[in-house]
């Protein structure tokens, strides 16, 4: 099948199109100009790199010519620093230009599958999900700009497959990594847990009065010393929470495209089981040799976990590793 992915130089994108052109597919894989990791697969047999914008409709309309099947990844992101006009240029019009460009110009087109995010469920730091896990029956509440940018561009896939039978299904992945950007400080996911990295984000970044009273009491540790950071509530409490890796969730989505139950349907993508943010630190500690500081924060964000069940029934999708493997292999490509 000719097949393409936009967004193909992302965590999950560059993955998919390796494991896809593997499988005998012809990909073509499209993204930003001059993206780094996009030219790495340009070398690769079975993939040809398409460089445009999703917002802009002409660029689109190549890239999608003749294809059979579209895997849309491409998106403005909240680890991205981006303005919330960035969510909806992005996230709602460029998916309306890429269901517009399907309609007109893949006449065969088999699945359209869109890359959504379980923020469509995330109902904001002041509010709790009505259980956990959540599952695909959670209503959509969606508490940020990007969350209903997301909500909004799945009601357009719906709207397509009903007014012009362009067969959809929706991919919710949980947060998504690479197993080298949880020991990276400056990754989204490192300045998390790296004490100085978040010390340095908060100060650069406009701050309520709660992170205010956060970046102060950080403070007391910034010295020239690196330590690792565990946010627990005000019982020391840590949050439990998901991060999948990347090849997991390419893998997912390659099941979509290949299990015709997956039209019309929206499936949560992630790890077999949450972990405590307290263990995770607490390994990263003992792998790198490192001290945690343990702060209690007022605005700790609340446990937030999915379920994979439907993927798991209807896609025979199982994740192959957990954050603890994904540690496990970082350090050792660090230490070998």
């Amino acid at each position: 099948m000719e097949i393409l992915i936009t967004g193909a130089g992302g965590r999950i994108g560059i993955h998919l199109a390796r494991a896809l052109a593997a499988a005998g597919h012809r990909i073509r894989a499209f993204d930003l100009p001059g993206q780094r990791a996009l030219q790495h697969l340009a070398s690769e047999p079975g993939i040809t790199i398409f460089e445009g914008n999703i917002t802009d409709i002409e660029s689109v309309r190549s890239a999608v010519a003749g294809v059979d099947v579209i895997c849309h990844l491409a998106a403005a992101l909240t680890t991205h620093d981006v303005e919330d006009q960035d969510f909806v240029d992005s996230n709602l019009n460029g998916t309306f230009n890429m269901l517009v460009a399907a309609r007109e110009m893949a006449p065969g087109l088999s699945r359209f599958v869109y890359v959504s995010s379980d923020a469509v469920y995330w109902p904001g730091l002041t509010r709790r999900p009505l259980y956990l896990p959540i599952d695909e029956a959670h209503p959509l509440t969606a508490g940020s700009i990007y969350g209903a940018t997301k909500v909004g561009a799945e009601s357009m896939c719906h709207a397509f497959w009903r007014t012009y039978g362009i067969p959809f299904t929706i991919v919710r992945p949980t947060a998504t990594a690479n197993p080298s950007e949880l020991l990276d400080p400056a990754s989204p996911f490192g300045r998390r847990w790296f004490l100085n990295s978040a010390i340095a984000w908060l100060d650069s970044h406009p701050r309520t009065s709660a992170e205010d009273r956060l970046l102060a009491e950080l403070g007391r540790f910034d010295d020239a010393m690196d330590r690792l950071l565990l946010l627990t509530d005000s019982n020391g409490v840590a949050s439990l929470t998901m991060i999948n890796d990347a090849r997991d969730a390419a893998q997912g989505m390659r099941a979509i495209i290949e299990t015709p139950e997956a039209v019309g349907e929206a499936f949560n993508i992630g790890p077999e089981a949450p972990h405590s943010d307290r263990e995770l630190v607490e390994v990263l500690g003992r792998r790198l040799d490192m001290e945690v500081v343990e702060v209690r924060y007022e605005a700790v964000r609340p446990s937030w976990y999915i379920s994979s069940a439907k993927a798991r029934a209807v896609l025979g999708y199982r994740a192959a590793r957990s954050v603890f493997d994904m540690i496990d292999e970082a350090v050792g490509s660090t230490n070998g």
